[in-house]
């Protein structure tokens, strides 16, 4: 059964995509503009706020993580989905401690 997004969870996700690429800051470009990909473990996605932003080169692209695969994907650029998601975390966690 397909999840429906709550209001806080709209909110989480627009954060996570205002983050810009996490593959491509790693590459040395800031600011990419995202789209947010559901980090999945065992079978299916993990809810709405277990997301990571990537691009859409990186997200459903030949170079992506829907392209390649996630084994290829992490392998490729040295950080698994579980590393993006804790960077995602605590950044968003920071931004709320500062305002």
């Amino acid at each position: 059964m397909k999840r429906t997004a709550t209001k806080q969870d709209k909110a989480w996700m627009q954060k996570v995509s205002n983050m810009g690429c996490l593959i491509c800051e790693r590459l040395g470009f800031y600011g990419t503009p995202s789209e947010v990909h559901h980090v999945h473990t065992g079978w299916g996605r993990d809810g709405h706020q277990n997301t990571i932003p990537l691009c859409p080169e990186h997200h459903r692209g030949n170079t992506g993580i829907h392209g390649m695969g996630r084994k290829a994907f992490e392998r490729e650029y040295g950080i698994t989905q579980a590393e993006m998601l804790e960077i995602v975390k605590e950044r968003i966690n920071e931004s709320l401690i500062q305002h």
